[in-house]
């Protein structure tokens, strides 16, 4: 096997930044890590490897990915172990969703040695920034943007790869109340709503904000047909519990991102007994479950939010209530053996982990 040759750059001691002084107050995605890791790809090949100081990158104002967006990212944790490990969640899959995108986007895919290699020098070398109470994680965002100066309509012929690191608290509240978004859609069939590209999340942020003003925390998207059928949370998958039956929307369609906590989810419900359906279910026949208590708990789940109860729906002017102050038993169980494992407390029998030494 080839062994990576990886630049690491020197920073004089003056210029690393202060850490943090408090865990319970980073917050989410506010802090960068001293470094960065970077790869470019030019003349059909990725080259460059560098660890280095976190900058500004220098584009040019045509570059491709201003004006064609060009640009995918993934969004990844790193955790702190009581036995002073850094344990990384199933990383081979999220550098096989990042390829996944790439292709849809028509962006050179990157060797998974690559994106995982950099990944874990970039932790070691950055280790210091690991926060170690409970709740906190590093957040991992690797991305890729077209650079090549260009105002033709095509693809790039140069990229830029980088992974930044972000000490972080939880992104969601405990609880979430959801807001069902009729008018927009998120994606549509044959579109590119299963790539994590940017142009995804834009075509979010006017509904999102509606939401926000009207007291809600995220957008449930419906299905771009039917304006029907439940499909995702602005930043989830999502779950629905009737009794021992949970529903899920299928991630056949290219109009759903192919959650990894998603799959350990339906992972961890069967073993816990449950019966897990991928099935598309409608808005009302989700309102009614919950008027006549057949839908006991819904949950999200992602990257960032892990595993997050969902409280209420608001579908045509009326609240639908689930649950108000509590958190419901799957939810609660699914969520700490998730985190449990993820934090190496117990054994990991799914090797799900990969640990960073």
């Amino acid at each position: 096997m080839k062994v990576l040759q990886i630049n690491i750059e020197e920073i004089p001691e003056s210029e690393l930044k202060p850490k943090y002084e408090s865990e319970e107050n980073m917050g989410f995605g506010q802090i960068k890590t001293d470094r960065m890791f970077t790869a470019s790809y030019r003349d059909g090949t990725w080259k460059d490897l560098t660890i280095k100081k976190y900058a500004p990158i220098i584009l040019d104002p045509t570059a491709v990915c201003f004006h064609y967006g060009q640009t995918i990212f993934e969004g990844q944790k790193a955790f702190w172990t009581q036995e002073g490990h850094i344990n990384l969640f199933r990383p081979e899959k999220n550098a096989a969703r990042f390829n996944l995108s790439a292709q849809r986007m028509m962006m050179p895919e990157i060797d998974p040695e690559i994106y995982l290699t950099g990944l874990k020098e970039l932790l070691i070398i950055e280790k210091d920034w690991v926060p170690k109470s409970k709740g906190s994680t590093v957040y991992i965002r690797p991305a890729m943007i077209g650079t090549e100066p260009c105002l033709g309509l095509r693809a790039s012929n140069e990229y830029l790869f980088f992974i930044i690191l972000s000490p972080s608290r939880s992104y969601f509240p405990e609880i979430l109340k959801l807001y069902v978004s009729e008018q927009y859609i998120r994606a549509a069939p044959g579109g590119m709503g299963s790539a994590k590209t940017g142009g995804n999340y834009a075509g979010s942020l006017l509904v999102g904000q509606v939401a926000k003003k009207a007291g809600f925390d995220q957008v449930l998207w419906l299905d771009a047909i039917h304006r029907r059928y439940v499909e995702e949370v602005g930043a989830m998958n999502i779950f629905f519990v009737y009794n021992d039956v949970v529903y899920t929307t299928p991630i056949e369609s290219d109009t759903i991102v192919h959650g990894i906590t998603r799959e350990s989810v339906i992972q961890l419900i069967q073993d816990f007994g449950y019966t897990v359906k991928e099935e598309s279910l409608a808005i009302d026949k989700i309102v009614r479950g919950i008027k006549e208590g057949a839908l006991v708990e819904s949950f999200g789940t992602g990257t960032a939010a892990s595993i997050v109860p969902i409280g209420s729906l608001f579908y045509r002017g009326e609240n639908h209530i689930i649950i108000e102050f509590k958190v419901g038993s799957l939810t609660k169980k699914v969520s700490k053996k998730l985190l449990d494992i993820q934090y190496g407390n117990i054994p990991d029998p799914y090797k799900w982990i990969v640990r960073v030494i």
